[in-house]
């Protein structure tokens, strides 16, 4: 497992399971290759996650080289421009999910 892809699920996993991703660096901006996306985030719920990360931010930035930029989608959004990103990446937790259990019997 790669530092990017160590972040990218412990975030999901911060973030309650919310779909995140790498941006695909473009080169617009310092930082664009550190750019992650978070999809489902409505407005109101924002400030509380990025407190929710406040605790790995150092670590995760110091390991990548830089700044990490959190860009959130939300819910609207995720769903009209992101569909088929968003609906893998739920489907896969739920197949993990029922993997786990049935393995536990």
């Amino acid at each position: 497992m790669t530092v990017r892809e160590k972040y990218v699920s412990l975030v999901s996993v911060l973030f309650d399971g919310r779909p995140a991703r790498w941006a695909e660096p473009n080169g617009a901006y310092d930082g664009s290759d550190r750019t992650l996306e978070v999809f489902n985030v409505d407005h109101e719920e924002r400030r509380d996650l990025m407190r929710r990360l406040r605790p790995i931010r150092a670590a995760m930035e110091q390991e990548l080289g830089g700044p990490v930029v959190v860009l959130f989608h939300d819910r609207k959004e995720s769903a009209r421009l992101y569909a088929a990103f968003v609906e893998q990446t739920l489907r896969a937790a739920v197949v993990e999910d029922i993997s786990k259990t049935a393995s536990r019997r």
